[in-house]
Parts: C-alpha cells; sequence; structure tokens
C-alpha cells in the first residue's frame, strides 16, 4: 500500500491535502511534530479530522516527546497511531493505545539500532523504518536503513514493514526488494498529488508482479572467491586491486568476513579509505557453526570489516550475500567458489532477473564457460547474465555502463 503523508500545521492546509489524494488514498498519515523531538510543530488537534469528510482513514505518527500527552481516547477517524522508538515511555503508550482499539506501530529513525524495536515487538501490529532524518518532508534517503529493513525482515518475518522517507520512483522497488509492506510517501506525492499517487501506486504493482524486470542501480558489490588465497597469491592481488578501485569511487564492498579473496577485499577497501580519503562501509555476511569444521575457513579476525549480518548456516550466508549485493563478482576459488557462482547465476535468472549481473574475473572462466555451453542446458539469456573481465577498469566501466 502507499500511504500520502502530510506534514501541516494549518487545519485548513490538512484538508486540501486530504482532497486531493482521497480519491485513491485509503490510508493517509499525519505527521505530527512538537517543536522538540524534532524541530518543527505540526497540527495536533486530531479530533478535527473526525470533520473530514472521506472515505479514508488517518495513521498518526508522532514525532514527538512524550506520546502520552497527545492520544487519551479513541478518535473514530484515525486507524492506526505510530510512536518513535526513541520517544519517552513508549512502552506505556504503546499499551494504553492498543486498548483504545488503534493498530500501533513504532518507527525508528536512520541513526538507531534494529535491535531496540525488540522490546517492543508484543505490543505493536507493524514496524516502520525511518528512511531519512525526520523533521521535514524532501529530506535525502539514507540507503543505510536498507539493510536494517533486511535483517529485520528475516529475524522477524511476521511483523508488517512500513518504510517512510525519501521514497522516489528511484528507491522504491529497493524498499519493496528489501521488505517492506507499506510505503509512506510525502513531497513526491503533493506535487502532484492524483496522478502522482496512482504512479507509485502502478510502479510498486509492477515491482512486486514483475521485479525481476527492474533494473537496479548497482551500489553494493559482492567479492566471492577462494579463502585460501594469500597476499602475493594473483587471485588475492586481483580482489584487493578491485576493491580498492570500487570503494575508492563510493561503491559499498560486501564478502564473507572470512580470509583469502574476502580478506583482500577489506583490505582494498581500507586502502583506498587511505590514499584517496574517502569513507568506504564493508559488509561482511557471516556465519558461526555449532562446532568447528574442518573445511570452513568461518571468519577472519584480520579481516576487519564495518558491518555483520550473521546467517544461520553456509548456505544461508551465500543467499543472504546475494540478497545484499547489486553486482557479484566471482574470481578463482575451489568448491566453495563453485557452490556459489551456481547460486547467484541461477539467482539472477529465477529470482534477480537482469538486474543483478555477474562479473567472472580471469580470462580461464570462457573455457569454464564455453564447457557449460557445450554439454550443459543453457537456457536462452542466461549466458548474457555473466561477464568475463580481466582487470579492475572492466569493472569500474562496465558499472558506470550499467548505472547510466
Amino acid at each position: 500500500m502507499i500511504i500520502p503523508a502530510i506534514f501541516q500545521k494549518d487545519f485548513e492546509e490538512i484538508k486540501k491535502e486530504v482532497a486531493s489524494v482521497e480519491k485513491e488514498a485509503t490510508l493517509i498519515q499525519i505527521d505530527v511534530g512538537d517543536g522538540e523531538f524534532i524541530t518543527a510543530k505540526s497540527f495536533s488537534e486530531f479530533e478535527k479530522l473526525n470533520t473530514i469528510k472521506t472515505s479514508a482513514k488517518f495513521e498518526l505518527h508522532l514525532m514527538v516527546q512524550d506520546p502520552n500527552l497527545y492520544l487519551d481516547k479513541k478518535i473514530e477517524s484515525v486507524e492506526s497511531v505510530v510512536a518513535q522508538v526513541e520517544s519517552k515511555n513508549v512502552e506505556v503508550f504503546l499499551q494504553k493505545t492498543k486498548k483504545l482499539g488503534y493498530r500501533v506501530g513504532v518507527s525508528l529513525n536512520p541513526g538507531t539500532k534494529t535491535e531496540k524495536v525488540a522490546q517492543f515487538i508484543p505490543y505493536v501490529d507493524f514496524v516502520q523504518f525511518m528512511t531519512v532524518i525526520p523533521g521535514a518532508q524532501g529530506n535525502d534517503f539514507e540507503e543505510g536503513v536498507l539493510d536494517k529493513i533486511t535483517i529485520f525482515r528475516q529475524t522477524a518475518p511476521k511483523i508488517p514493514i512500513q518504510v517512510d522517507g525519501g521514497i522516489d520512483e528511484f528507491s522504491l522497488a529497493e524498499v519493496l526488494e528489501a521488505g517492506a509492506t507499506n510505503i509512506v510517501v510525502g513531497s513526491q506525492i503533493f506535487q502532484s498529488p492524483l496522478d502522482s499517487l496512482k504512479h507509485f501506486e502502478k510502479m510498486a504493482k509492477e515491482s512486486r508482479e514483475y521485479g525481476h524486470e527492474i533494473k537496479h542501480k548497482i551500489k553494493k558489490v559482492g567479492f566471492f572467491g577462494g579463502a585460501g588465497w594469500k597476499p602475493k597469491d594473483e587471485a588475492y592481488i586481483h580482489a584487493f586491486e578491485t576493491a580498492k578501485l570500487l570503494a575508492g569511487e563510493g561503491y559499498e564492498i560486501v564478502n564473507g568476513g572470512g580470509p583469502g579473496v574476502m580478506k583482500a577485499s577489506t583490505e582494498g577497501a581500507k586502502a583506498a579509505a587511505n590514499e584517496k580519503g574517502v569513507n568506504p562501509r564493508v559488509l561482511a555476511v557471516t556465519y558461526y557453526p555449532a562446532y568447528k569444521h574442518k573445511n570452513y575457513e568461518g571468519t577472519d579476525p584480520l579481516n576487519k570489516f564495518d558491518e555483520e549480518i550473521i546467517t544461520t548456516d553456509y548456505f544461508d550466508r551465500t543467499k543472504v550475500m546475494l540478497q545484499n549485493t547489486d553486482l557479484h563478482i566471482v574470481f578463482k576459488g575451489g568448491t566453495g567458489t563453485v557452490s556459489e557462482f551456481g547460486m547467484t547465476w541461477a539467482s539472477s535468472r529465477i529470482h534477480e532477473g537482469h538486474h543483478k549481473p555477474i562479473i567472472l574475473f580471469g580470462s580461464f572462466w570462457k573455457h569454464i564457460v564455453k564447457e557449460f555451453e557445450t554439454h550443459m542446458f543453457i537456457r536462452p539469456g542466461e549466458k548474457e547474465l555473466v561477464h568475463i573481465v580481466e582487470s579492475p577498469q572492466e569493472i569500474l566501466e562496465f558499472i558506470r555502463e550499467w548505472n547510466k
């Protein structure tokens, strides 16, 4: 569902904006600021909402210091209420508001850790992720929240996810792919209300039904390859130089947190930070078995990644890496690399479609792909998903061309 958001102080302005979207919207969010939690102060005479003649229902998003000061009875036109996890006495408010007959949710700011939501799960009907710094419509979309949404979806799959802030036609598909159920849109809707709302609804429908045809821009790059390579090995050097080049251009590096190609990509990103003064982000997708496996490399204490997603097993680790990356680079490796290549190739065709390309690093891949064509059943379009390169610069040029 696309939910238009209204942030106004004047009630007459609220009425005008409701009238501009009510023919398409079933739920309209009213943003409430107290001048303290956020600097802006807005409309708070909620009973007046009952006087607006509309078939749409309202949702109140309370961006206030203490939500308990704002709502103490049921307002018929208000269906749901969202409180910020950073506010005071949130648990008391949620329990009280739930008893009044509202659907209740909690919202967290981009800088708030997802773990803070856990204590409120027993009381809420949904969780809202803010993808902008709250306070005014039109603030910049915070890309880092997408990872939080993905992780929360995996840890609490039954809780509906609502996303609010900075959503445009480019980020819409990304938040839906990350796991959003409902999307709150403010300034992008009210530039041309009815047409914009129809447009967003149409795009959301197409994204859910035909997501495999949506071409996402490449922002996060996954590194796959042998864990046994050392700093003097060719594959290690290639991974290091590739990560250094891409991180220097602002791309996020993602690896499995282990040694070899994984460690090389982290070190390459850190080298870009030292040489170019950039602040690259390295995400590691890891797995910790219950007991030591002789043939599993595990994590490497010298792989100094910035953020970690912990998964349940080896294959889950690969799946989550594929979900959290836009481009997959496969370097020389062993049987583990073969399995990763197979999963990304199958996933890109079956589940992800043509918007997550695969780079095979090294001329030797030409012989491997040729053998697949000769002896295996390669469907039309599958070979076009893989691109063989022999230098980091070719990868950068590929990304630039893809992102045009």
